[in-house]
């Protein structure tokens, strides 16, 4: 076992945990403000959100991505990369407000709806300017301080989003707590980056400038269409349905985007690790990829299966029967993230290896079929339509990519690695449905434990694998 295989899984661990705590976390405001909200009211508030997301590009330009990748290579020239990335960022942040202002603006929404909109886009600018203050830290791999901020913005969201919902505040306050937390964690940011890495300097050097931007932008298009699909579909269905719909499509669209803590949070770890690997020795770059994908294939399609058979009781339990319409758009959505455990790897591997022009045009077809097919499927189908679309998008992206890897880089072992994800996930399935009728509390933990006796009985990870995760587990005691 390599030293740099004990430094990636144990990043993996250290985010993943911090990625756990935090979404149990956010779990918690979703629940209160759905709950307290109503579904109309959270409806509003979702659709203001995810329209503000769909315009978070225009503050970044995937300048966030670039330094994480030239800065772990040229960790020398950290000050001369962030000085002038800021001074981006700042030209940024005021074209990205006057922009969301006037297209709100031409929509017929209320006023109240786009008096949220402007507490939100200033929070997306806020939060545009701490993706680049964390990309400092995963350049460096001290994952701590990521993990560190990653905790700290669900403790400081849910604490005052939670707090002014009791107080009977609306969601027009719910979004300025939002402010208010991602504010906090960018002086946080800043003031760790000052004392660990870098001086904090305002520095303009055009040629660097046009470096950042010319190769920035393909970061950029791959970050907005990546947007782009996963907020889509509740903004058209605001304008298309009614907000009770919005309400519903997002309290399970949250459920599935709080397990995205997983690919999100090893590919933090990985991303630097691949980019350097890529430089300096092929072969690591090709084995990497292909324990991270045994992991996240397994990992992806075993969430999704069990999800699937529990949806119906794992709504009720979180946010009552006013949302049993969530329930079945679940069921759906769950199966984009059987996809996106794999898709997120391998859009970070053609990154890492400065093939991410051909991520972005994959991601940009895709975003524009998203948009296709909930303008055709949402009209016919609602909610449902627009959870399929969702769907048939991931899988868009991760045919493109598994073939391109696998004529271009490197063969992502799927063929061989799904006799064994079958047979696992099948035995699960039985057993759910033979208990089916237990509590939830028994009944998820003990499928589970179903799972992972039928992962050690057919040696779906080989005693190199587990020995390198035990010494992990290891050194994250010590």
């Amino acid at each position: 076992m390599t030293k740099s295989s004990t430094r990636i899984l144990s990043n993996s661990t250290l985010l993943m945990g911090a990625e756990i705590s935090s979404r149990i976390i956010r779990i918690a405001l979703v629940v209160f403000a759905a709950r307290l909200l109503g579904d109309e009211d959270y409806g509003k508030f979702s659709f203001a959100l995810s329209f503000t997301s769909l315009f978070l590009i225009f503050a970044d330009m995937g300048i966030h991505q670039l330094i994480v990748r030239e800065v772990a290579r040229k960790p020398g020239d950290v000050t001369r990369f962030f000085a002038n990335a800021l001074v981006i960022k700042i030209i940024l942040a005021v074209f990205d407000f006057l922009l969301v202002f006037t297209i709100i603006n031409l929509t017929n929404k209320p006023y109240e709806i786009k008096v949220a909109v402007y507490i939100l886009t200033a929070y997306q600018i806020v939060i545009s300017f701490n993706l680049l203050f964390r990309a400092i830290f995963q350049a460096f791999e001290k994952m701590k301080y990521d993990a560190i901020v990653t905790i700290l913005q669900s403790m400081l969201d849910t604490t005052l989003g939670v707090g002014i919902l009791l107080l009977g505040g609306n969601f027009h306050q719910l979004a300025l707590m939002y402010l208010i937390g991602s504010i906090i964690i960018a002086i946080y940011c800043l003031i760790v980056i000052a004392k660990k890495f870098t001086p904090i300097v305002i520095k303009i050097e055009i040629p660097l400038i046009r470096f950042l931007i010319k190769e920035g932008l393909p970061f950029g298009i791959l970050f907005f269409f990546a947007m782009m699909y996963n907020y889509v579909s509740s903004v058209i269905l605001s304008f298309m349905t009614t907000d009770e719909i919005v309400g519903w499509y997002m309290a399970a669209y949250r459920l599935v985007f709080a397990v995205l803590f997983i690919p999100t949070g090893t590919m933090r770890a990985l991303f630097p690790v691949l980019s350097r690997n890529y430089k300096e020795s092929l072969e690591k770059f090709k084995s990497i990829f292909k324990q991270a994908f045994k992991f996240m294939f397994f990992l992806g399609v075993s969430i999704a299966v069990l999800t699937t058979l529990l949806a119906d009781k794992i709504v009720l339990l979180l946010y009552g029967q006013e949302y049993a319409n969530s329930a079945p758009i679940l069921r759906i959505l769950i199966w984009s993230i059987a996809l996106i455990f794999i898709t997120t790897l391998m859009t970070h591997t053609t990154r890492a290896s400065d093939r991410q022009r051909f991520t972005a045009k994959v991601v940009a077809f895709s975003a524009v079929l998203n948009v296709v097919l909930n303008l055709i499927l949402i009209p016919k189908f609602s909610y449902k339509g627009a959870a399929f679309a969702a769907v048939a998008t991931e899988a868009s992206t991760f045919l493109f990519h598994f073939f391109y890897l696998n004529s271009k880089i490197v063969k992502p072992p799927l063929l061989k690695l799904a006799p064994k994800i079958v047979i696992i996930n099948l035995v699960v399935i039985a057993y759910v449905l033979a208990f089916y009728n237990a509590n939830i509390f028994l009944l998820a933990p003990s499928a589970l434990l179903v799972n992972l006796i039928m992962v050690y009985s057919i040696q779906y990870f080989s005693k190199d694998e587990i020995l390198i995760l035990k010494e992990v587990i290891h050194l994250k005691r010590h």
